[in-house]
């Protein structure tokens, strides 16, 4: 067995980040309006495209006995093929609620982490071929 590792990048992080730039970009013109509680509000609701950049998955590392999911602040989840015991796929907000298509894995632990590492990987054409390469199991 090789034991190579390939990387996948969480492209889903271009939805926030635009959500930001018009959200901030509608606040700056709402102060030439004179506009305050717009103003105001537009920049709150670019604050939270900017959690959710936080705390969401930059990359992941999948090898022949490992996943690994790497967060912003230098936070990895590892995750061993042989310990999960299923992977979903959940649709994404224009289907039927919830965000974008996403796997969740559904593994033990045993130890305290961070709310928001989960287990949850981002659904895209790399991810979706690197799950079906090293995950035997059928995928719910």
């Amino acid at each position: 067995m090789d034991n190579k590792k390939q990387i996948a990048i969480n492209t889903h992080l271009l939805l926030p980040i635009a959500l930001f730039v018009i959200f901030m970009t509608i606040s700056i013109s709402c102060i030439h309006e004179k506009e305050i509680g717009m103003t105001v509000g537009f920049f709150l609701a670019a604050l939270l495209p900017i959690f959710v950049f936080l705390i969401s998955p930059i990359y992941y590392v999948f090898s022949e006995e490992s996943i690994t999911i790497t967060y912003l602040f230098g936070q990895k989840e590892e995750i061993k093929w042989n310990s999960i015991r299923s992977i979903t796929l959940y649709g994404s907000w224009i289907s039927r609620g919830g965000a974008t298509p996403h796997y969740h894995i559904a593994y033990p632990t045993n130890k305290k982490r961070a709310f928001f590492i989960n287990g949850d990987i981002s659904k895209t054409r790399k991810t979706k071929r690197l799950i079906k390469k090293y995950y035997k199991n059928n995928i719910v």
